[in-house]
């Protein structure tokens, strides 16, 4: 029987508009009365995620920032801030590479600075409680994540830069065609997620995950019962043994009708 349920953001739960399904919130209803957790799993912070979800934070976990920041039961329970000097030499790299931006995800905030329209339209779809500066090293706030939007290619341009320079001290995953992230090792949502069957008390037999891209891959091992998105990066199809319908035919609220509530979702 599950009784958690952890699902991605972009690419997984939202469809390519940023929206969620429509019978969402009448389903976390429906799990909330059958005392069934749901966890939002994201690169994104929790100051974006909790005017995403306004109204119904009370029924809902959050594995922010890939892991970075965990909110169980309303509740903090762990954040990994990344240590200034370190951060310092993070920016320095990402600012010396081609098409490549920085933002600061951080305790007050998000933070970047505005160096083209094409970057801003990029950076203002998952971040929404942001402020933009003038020069990103003079911020002054606790930060637990480096996000670096790449739009030339991030897999070929920005990752093979930083993650040979970074990779071995820090936690370094490509989270989108155009995203990488930088964390503190050891951090990444499969950990937040073990953390959070921990302090539930609920194993890996009783859980279910969805996700579609790198940054997912722990969160999917992390349970007997991942699901990879049909639209998911083609190397992501290993990591799951269930398939679910693509986000934008609303496949994770369609796979719990059928999984775990016993029905079939209606099209």
């Amino acid at each position: 029987m599950i009784k958690l349920i952890a699902s991605d953001m972009d690419g997984t739960l939202l469809n390519d508009e940023k929206e969620l399904p429509p019978d969402f919130f009448l389903i976390l209803d429906r799990l909330c009365s059958e005392n069934i957790h749901f966890v939002i799993a994201s690169g994104r912070s929790f100051s974006s995620l909790k005017i995403n979800f306004e109204g119904h934070l009370d029924k809902l976990d959050f594995i922010c920032d890939n892991g970075a920041y965990v909110v169980v039961n309303g509740e903090l329970v762990s954040m990994s801030i990344l240590d200034k000097s370190s951060l310092r030499e993070m920016l320095e790299v990402c600012r010396s590479l081609k098409e490549t931006t920085p933002v600061l995800c951080g305790v007050h905030g998000t933070y970047f600075e505005r160096t083209s329209d094409e970057f801003f339209n990029e950076v203002s779809r998952f971040y929404l409680n942001y402020t933009c500066v003038d020069d990103i090293r003079t911020v002054d706030d606790d930060i637990f994540k480096v996000a670096v939007c790449d739009t030339l290619n991030p897999q070929n341009n920005s990752y093979p830069v930083i993650s040979g320079k970074f990779g071995e001290s820090f936690t370094v995953a490509v989270t989108g065609p155009k995203w990488i992230d930088i964390m503190n090792r050891g951090i990444n949502k499969g950990a937040a997620l073990k953390s959070i069957q921990c302090e539930l008390n609920i194993p890996r037999s009783e859980t279910m995950t969805f996700g579609d891209y790198f940054n997912d891959t722990e969160l999917l091992l992390a349970a007997d019962y991942g699901f990879v998105m049909e639209n998911a990066h083609p190397d992501m199809f290993s990591f799951g043994k269930y398939r679910a319908k693509s986000n934008n035919d609303f496949g994770v609220t369609k796979a719990i009708r059928e999984y775990v509530l016993n029905e079939k979702a209606k099209d």
